[in-house]
Protein backbone atom coordinates (compact mmCIF):
# COMPACT_ATOMS: atom_id res chain seq x y z
CA UNK A 1 0.00 0.00 0.00
CA UNK A 2 1.67 3.43 -1.06
CA UNK A 3 1.36 6.34 1.38
CA UNK A 4 -1.08 8.30 -1.30
CA UNK A 5 -3.43 5.35 -0.69
CA UNK A 6 -3.51 5.49 3.24
CA UNK A 7 -3.72 9.67 2.70
CA UNK A 8 -5.11 11.07 -0.73
CA UNK A 9 -4.06 14.11 0.73
CA UNK A 10 -0.61 13.79 0.41
CA UNK A 11 1.53 15.04 -2.08
CA UNK A 12 3.61 12.73 -4.28
CA UNK A 13 6.44 14.23 -2.21
CA UNK A 14 4.89 12.88 1.10
CA UNK A 15 4.05 16.10 2.28
CA UNK A 16 0.49 17.87 2.41
CA UNK A 17 -0.02 20.75 0.37
CA UNK A 18 0.23 23.95 2.37
CA UNK A 19 -2.02 26.72 2.11
CA UNK A 20 -0.74 28.34 -0.77
CA UNK A 21 -0.77 25.46 -2.71
CA UNK A 22 -4.07 24.59 -1.65
CA UNK A 23 -5.25 28.15 -3.07
CA UNK A 24 -3.55 28.11 -6.03
CA UNK A 25 -5.16 24.43 -7.06
CA UNK A 26 -8.54 26.06 -6.57
CA UNK A 27 -8.48 28.73 -8.57
CA UNK A 28 -6.74 26.83 -11.32
CA UNK A 29 -9.81 24.62 -10.79
CA UNK A 30 -12.07 27.41 -11.20
CA UNK A 31 -10.52 28.85 -14.32
CA UNK A 32 -10.55 25.26 -16.17
CA UNK A 33 -14.29 25.37 -14.83
CA UNK A 34 -15.18 28.35 -16.25
CA UNK A 35 -13.85 28.25 -19.43
CA UNK A 36 -16.56 27.03 -21.47
CA UNK A 37 -18.14 30.67 -20.42
CA UNK A 38 -15.74 32.57 -22.27
CA UNK A 39 -16.63 31.80 -26.26
CA UNK A 40 -20.45 31.48 -25.02
CA UNK A 41 -21.15 35.54 -25.33
CA UNK A 42 -24.81 35.01 -25.02
CA UNK A 43 -24.29 33.53 -21.75
CA UNK A 44 -26.61 35.85 -19.50
CA UNK A 45 -23.43 36.18 -16.90
CA UNK A 46 -20.66 36.23 -19.95
CA UNK A 47 -19.47 39.86 -18.28
CA UNK A 48 -19.31 38.69 -14.92
CA UNK A 49 -17.36 35.67 -15.42
CA UNK A 50 -14.83 38.02 -17.34
CA UNK A 51 -14.40 39.84 -14.48
CA UNK A 52 -14.11 37.33 -12.20
CA UNK A 53 -11.33 35.08 -14.00
CA UNK A 54 -9.51 38.38 -13.70
CA UNK A 55 -10.03 38.25 -10.28
CA UNK A 56 -8.85 34.75 -9.79
CA UNK A 57 -5.71 35.11 -11.92
CA UNK A 58 -5.01 38.91 -9.93
CA UNK A 59 -5.63 36.93 -6.94
CA UNK A 60 -1.78 35.56 -5.88
CA UNK A 61 -0.54 38.96 -5.85
CA UNK A 62 -3.20 40.66 -3.44
CA UNK A 63 -3.16 41.13 -0.02
CA UNK A 64 -5.70 38.29 0.23
CA UNK A 65 -4.07 35.34 -0.93
CA UNK A 66 -4.85 32.79 0.09
CA UNK A 67 -7.02 33.32 2.74
CA UNK A 68 -10.34 35.38 1.09
CA UNK A 69 -11.12 33.88 -1.99
CA UNK A 70 -12.76 35.45 -5.13
CA UNK A 71 -16.26 35.25 -5.84
CA UNK A 72 -18.60 35.93 -8.51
Amino acid sequence: MSLNEISPGVFSAGRLPNATEIATAWRDDELTATDWIIPTTDHPQHAAHILYRQALRDWPASDNFPTTRPTI
